[in-house]
């Protein structure tokens, strides 16, 4: 009696470390998933930063560009198309894999600064601007944006690889790196 007990104790002992074991597969995987849907790789978006900024205009007409980024919006890859004109700013948000606009508010404002409107085409494309930044450190990408900074046309590229996360900026007319930050 007594050596069916142990036998019957060790054998529990050996499916709840059979299942601890298992369970702990299902979370590293679910947490590798989770870390994968943070980043992305640059074959996976699938809008044009131009198709996008089009969407935008039909929605704001008669506006320019101050701003234009790209990641992650509740759950999907999104462009935020940031634009103004004389007395209203808006935002249009914009999801990448519909290609649909998902969000787009504006509001009055009063201080306009025309030094930080440019145009697209005046940026060098997107891609090669990642491409540049994955040359530096070769992460895939958390998030991307375009804007002037004290009036100079910058990308600025965050890339992920693991634990380890850089922004990257990159001047957006010569293509050039400009810095390269290691996050904590």
């Amino acid at each position: 009696m007594k050596q069916k007990y142990i036998s019957v104790l060790i054998l529990t002992s050996a499916m709840l470390l059979g299942c601890s074991n298992d369970d702990s597969g299902e979370k590293s995987s679910e947490n590798n998933k989770k870390a994968d849907d943070r980043v992305i790789t640059l074959n996976q978006i699938s809008t044009s930063p131009e198709d996008a900024i089009k969407k935008s205009r039909k929605v704001y007409t008669d506006q320019d560009l101050k701003g234009l980024a790209y990641e992650r919006e509740n759950g999907k890859w999104c462009y935020k198309v940031e634009q103004q004109k004389n007395g209203e700013e808006s935002e249009v948000i914009i999801a990448d894999k519909q290609g649909k606009v998902i969000h787009r508010e504006s509001e009055k404002e009063n201080d306009i600064h025309k030094n930080e409107l440019f145009n697209y085409g005046d940026a060098i494309d997107y891609k090669k601007a990642i491409k540049k930044s994955q040359k530096e450190f070769n992460g895939k990408i958390k998030e991307w944006s375009l804007s002037k900074d004290e009036g100079k046309l910058i990308y600025d590229i965050n890339l992920e690889k693991g634990k380890k996360a850089h922004e990257i900026t990159v001047d957006a007319k010569s293509g050039k790196i400009l810095q390269n930050e290691k996050d904590d």
